[in-house]
Formats: structure tokens, C-alpha cells, sequence
């Protein structure tokens, strides 16, 4: 967000916070100009764009038995409590690794936090808990966590999301996230 504010004058760029669910019908009823999801959202009146294909892995104490893999099996990862989003506030988040784990042995333990956002992750700190989370989360990590891929997970899509009737503003968000995406070799060329 803040490279396509800076480089972009006359574009006004502001984030909106909202449930995962509601950014298609924003954008579709006008409420908000485009929106940028994890996974393809459903949803009427609004048209998807690839901007980015992302590994999904997990993010994990420093100090976790697991973090000394350079890669993690999804079975390996199974066998500890693991972290999801609620999933009211945001389906595909949690559906995407609710399915990644539904064939492993053991069975994996899914729990939500009681607070729905926590950038210290405290809950990780445990040395036991793990997180699944997009390769986005391995440039942000909080002192004393990391970020292993996932062995043969499918990738994390995110999406720019526009109404299907595009007006010129439509046009410039879509030709400027693309040029983005290229510049920071999200897509390939």
C-alpha cells in the first residue's frame, strides 16, 4: 500500500478495514473504488485479478523444535496446536489451511485466539504453537519468531478486486497493481 500511495500522485490511496467478506459487495455497490483479497472471493457484480501467488507455510517460535527445517512437512506440522483466523472475519483464510490439514495424520488441533489481532503473535511464543501464514508474513516478523514454508502446499492467491463495470479511475487502479506486481516480482512476466 504505501509504494502505490507514494508513487501514484493524483491517486488517492487510503485502506479500509473490513471483513474479508464484505470488500466484493463494497466494491460492487460503489462503497469502496477496488478491494485486494487472499483467495478468490465470491461474489457478484465484480471481476478478480491476479496480483500475487504466495507460498503458504507457518510462522513458528525461533525456538520450536520445527524451525530448524528449512521446509516443513504438512504432517509435521499437523502434530501441534495450530492457529487459525475466526471465520466469520475471514472465510478463505481459514478454510484454505482448515483443508490443507483435513488429510494428515494425526489430526490437527485448530484453535482461534480470543483476540482477533495480535502483532507481538504471544500465542506463538509457546515454542508448541504454529501459524499458518502466507510467505508475505516472513517480512514482518516480531522478534523471536519465523516464517517455513509448507512441503508441497498450494499457493496463497491474492486479488485485485474491481467492479465489473469499469470506469477510467477502474482502469488506472488495475494497470497500476499490475505494474506493481511485475516490479516486485509477484507475477511472472
Amino acid at each position: 500500500m504505501d509504494r502505490l500511495i507514494r508513487g501514484n500522485s493524483g491517486l488517492e490511496v487510503g485502506a479500509v478495514p473490513m471483513a474479508t467478506p464484505e470488500i466484493s459487495p463494497a466494491v460492487a455497490d460503489g462503497r469502496i473504488d477496488a478491494g485486494i483479497t487472499r483467495g478468490e472471493q465470491p461474489g457478484r457484480g465484480v471481476r478478480r485479478f491476479l496480483l500475487r501467488r504466495a507460498r503458504i507455510g507457518v510462522q513458528l517460535a525461533q525456538h520450536h523444535p520445527l524451525a530448524e527445517h528449512p521446509e516443513i512437512e504438512i504432517a509435521d506440522a499437523a502434530a501441534y496446536p495450530l492457529r487459525l483466523p475466526d471465520r466469520a472475519a475471514n472465510p478463505v483464510i481459514h478454510d484454505q489451511p482448515s483443508a490443507l490439514f483435513r488429510d494428515t495424520r494425526p489430526h490437527p488441533r485448530f484453535h482461534t485466539p480470543a483476540v482477533s489481532f495480535d502483532m507481538s503473535q504471544r500465542d506463538l511464543r509457546d515454542g508448541v504453537t504454529l501459524a499458518p501464514a502466507g510467505e508475505a508474513a516472513a517480512t514482518v516478523q516480531p522478534a523471536g519468531l519465523t516464517w517455513r514454508p509448507l512441503r508441497g502446499a498450494p499457493r496463497l492467491t491474492i486479488h485485485l478486486v474491481l467492479p465489473r463495470e469499469q470506469s477510467p479511475l477502474h482502469r488506472r487502479i488495475r494497470a497500476v497493481a499490475k505494474t506493481l506486481a511485475h516490479e516486485l516480482h509477484w507475477l511472472p512476466d
